[in-house]
């Protein structure tokens, strides 16, 4: 993918207009968004938010790390001190929330989805300097930018400030975006700035989330295709590979261990491969996975979380090994969730026009990731026209991306929100795809 001169020439009044129109149109949603989810928890204390989110910020606060004691882990009567259970992206925006406004949810709310929004103005902004003068693929294009924004799926992610999916999906997606588009759209003399971009959004998205790891690598190899410099490459490879690393000491530091996951990451994987898994999942609308954590762990004591880890990541693989039909039906039903769903699983339950606004969010979701996933195979098993190796490397980088965000919940559990990550992507693919590739865009390749 090469690079141009400068940026491409200044649009007419009316395509600038339309790029603030497209910069505007989802803060306008997202802030209404929060106050919709969020209104009624204006008085709630931050430190008193749930999924460990409010004891982590305060410990952050404290300058006691992310260190919490809980037996909300199934564990009653045994509290266990996690010192190394969460990545610190949740607690660190949180934290940094709490500083300029004080405990207050909403304004913490709206500053973690305005923060958050930042990456996906980018995301909009590259796509824009793509985006054919004219036509009817320009406002296919437009649509497509917009099309997450009413996707209930996304906009819960957007807003939502105590899960890390609301954190991982903006820093996902730009570094998608800078992969499929700001190679073609930067100007010459800015791959340094621009490869530094690329290595923060990635050290971001793994420190929101430890299940990001092999996006991760996905991405860096994405980076070392479309990038030619040998000096930029093993720049951007020491700056994603600090993250992993700095997070590893920083967890044997904590807790004793060197590790790059949590060390919740072994009832994780428990949870979805144990004897009553077919039972209980899918969940019910509105329902989730955590209310089982106590069968798990009757009639144990673990000393510590590394023990508490351990002995499920142990019982877990086991299962694994020893019951390989039941493990075969379990991933079926997680591919379902995954990948077909038009249902909403692990999140409140709906009814009435609410529900049919998220199950048609859900379908726009499911048409828009499967016309990018088929004609992503198609451009890699039937293109083979040199000048389109930028198409074939972008089928390459979304198909890769779309993989490794799903294995950790095929090995897991999955959720709506585990794959709703992949609903900015997929628009941005399919961006890709309708973005011209003779040169003829407002662009000057």
């Amino acid at each position: 993918m090469g690079e141009i001169s400068a940026f491409a020439p200044i649009r007419t009044t009316q395509h600038r207009r339309m790029l603030w129109l497209l910069l505007l149109v989802p803060v306008a949603i997202s802030l209404i968004g929060v106050w919709v989810l969020d209104h009624a928890k204006a008085e709630k204390p931050l430190f008193s938010m749930t999924n460990m989110v409010g004891p982590t910020t305060q410990s952050l606060l404290a300058g006691d790390g992310l260190t919490f004691c809980t037996e909300d882990m199934g564990t009653p009567g045994n509290p266990i001190c996690f010192h190394a259970a969460r990545m610190p992206m949740t607690a660190m925006v949180v934290a940094l929330g709490m500083r300029l406004f004080g405990d207050h949810y909403l304004r913490v709310a709206c500053f973690k989805t305005l923060l958050l929004l930042l990456p996906i103005e980018l995301c909009i902004y590259l796509v824009w300097l793509r985006m054919p003068l004219t036509g009817a693929r320009r406002v296919l294009i437009a649509v497509l930018l917009m099309a997450p924004f009413a996707i209930t799926a996304f906009v819960a992610d957007v807003t939502n400030i105590l899960v890390d999916e609301g954190y991982s999906y903006s820093l996902l997606a730009v570094a998608v975006a800078l992969l499929l588009f700001g190679w073609e759209v930067w100007p010459v003399g800015w791959g340094l700035g621009r490869a530094v971009l690329f290595a923060a959004a990635v050290d971001g998205l793994y420190l929101s989330k430890s299940g990001m790891l092999l996006a991760v690598i996905a991405l860096t190899g994405g980076f070392l295709l479309v990038e030619r410099r040998a000096g930029l490459r093993w720049l951007v490879v020491v700056l994603i590979a600090a993250a992993p690393i700095g997070w590893a000491l920083h967890q044997h530091h904590a807790s004793g261990r060197y590790s790059v996951g949590t060390s919740l990451d072994g009832i994780n994987l428990h949870k979805g491969n144990n004897a009553g898994f077919l039972e209980h999942y899918p969940p019910q609308r509105g329902d989730s996975m955590d209310w089982y954590d106590s069968e798990l762990n009757r009639g144990l004591y673990f000393r510590d979380e590394w023990s508490f880890n351990d002995h499920h990541q142990k019982a877990a693989l086991d299962y694994l090994l020893s019951h390989p039909r039941e493990t075969l039906a379990g991933d079926l039903r997680k591919v379902n969730v995954l990948f077909f769903a038009v249902a909403k699983y692990g999140g409140t339950a709906s009814s009435g026009a609410r529900r049919v606004v998220e199950d048609l969010g859900m379908l726009i979701f499911r048409l828009m990731l499967w016309t990018a996933i088929l004609c992503a195979i198609y451009l890699l098993v039937r293109t083979r026209d040199p000048g389109r190796r930028s198409l074939r490397v972008a089928s390459w980088v979304f198909l890769s991306v779309v993989i490794a965000c799903a294995i950790p919940f095929l090995a897991g559990f999955a959720y709506t929100r585990h794959v709703s990550v992949l609903i900015y992507p997929a628009a941005l693919f399919c961006c890709r795809l309708l973005c011209n590739q003779n040169g003829s865009s407002n662009t000057n390749e």
